[in-house]
């Protein structure tokens, strides 16, 4: 040894550039562009709902557009609205971030295609939790979905019609009840369960298909809308409409109905309906 220092020059190491997901705010790109896709998606998601028929689509986007124009020709005479619209656009896109669970590198397709977390594992009932009269190895089976063929779920789909329109015509103390609303026969649907994912509209469509006949206008309580009339019902099934034999006093289909607060219940097969073809 020498005694003198090393000479060979060490390779200087370039220094690491970061990547788009640490530098501050720009990671946050992607849950703003998601969560702004929600809220369009929820806008128009409010336009389809819009009913075509009575016009109620070209209403809510005229709204939506005399709105706009209103909020821009307002801002253009107050530049200072321009901070309260974007302060309300940056609480509203945080609020569908946060609600949504939306994060940084995770989109709107990665929600939807996230599997429904596991249910948790039961565990087997001790021998000693067990009734006197059940045996450790008894199994008790659960109760299997209906299997029905298009054409039966259809059917089980009228009869849940006629049974709710018998129900509040011959349920009403005054009288003066002469069918339902097809909003009300979804609420009873979706109360129960069941065709979570179809709107209003569809279920019209559904009626229609069956030769269920709607009207656009039906007066029920004070309350115009869309609904099934027990005089157009009884003269597409060519005979006066029952109510389900759980709720007759004496047996007959035409017997009035006894004394309940619920409606009739659907069938389980109306879980097998397929939505009609054409329905938004």
């Amino acid at each position: 040894m020498t005694g003198k220092p090393d000479e060979t020059k060490t390779a200087k190491q370039k220094p690491r550039r970061p990547t788009l997901e640490e530098i501050p705010f720009v990671r946050e790109v992607p849950v703003v562009a998601n969560a702004t896709m929600v809220v369009l998606r929820y806008v128009g998601a409010w336009l389809r709902a819009g009913d075509k028929e009575s016009g109620g689509f070209g209403v809510r986007l005229l709204a939506l557009g005399v709105t706009g124009y209103i909020a821009i020709y307002v801002a253009e005479k107050h530049p200072g609205l321009w901070y309260a619209y974007g302060g309300t656009a940056f609480v509203l896109v945080t609020a569908v971030a946060v609600r949504t669970g939306l994060s940084a590198g995770r989109t709107v397709k990665d929600l939807e295609a996230a599997p429904d977390p596991a249910p948790a594992e039961e565990k087997p009932l001790e021998p000693s939790t067990l009734n006197d009269h059940e045996n450790a190895g008894e199994e008790h089976p659960e109760p299997e979905t209906p299997v029905a063929s298009p054409a039966e779920a259809d059917a089980a789909f009228g009869l849940f019609v006629e049974h709710n329109v018998a129900f509040a015509v011959r349920t009403d103390p005054k009288g003066d009840r002469k069918g339902v609303h097809t909003d009300t026969l979804l609420k009873i649907l979706h109360s129960a369960g069941i065709l979570a994912d179809w709107t209003e509209p569809m279920l019209r469509q559904k009626c229609k298909t069956l030769g269920i006949p709607v009207r656009t206008q039906m007066g029920i309580r004070g309350r115009n809308y869309f609904g099934v009339h027990v005089d157009d019902l009884e003269h597409a099934l060519g005979r006066a409409v029952r109510l389900p034999p759980q709720l007759v006093l004496d047996g007959t289909l035409n017997a009035p109905a006894a004394p309940a607060a619920e409606p009739p219940a659907p069938p389980l097969e109306i879980t097998l309906a397929q939505p009609p073809a054409g329905a938004g």
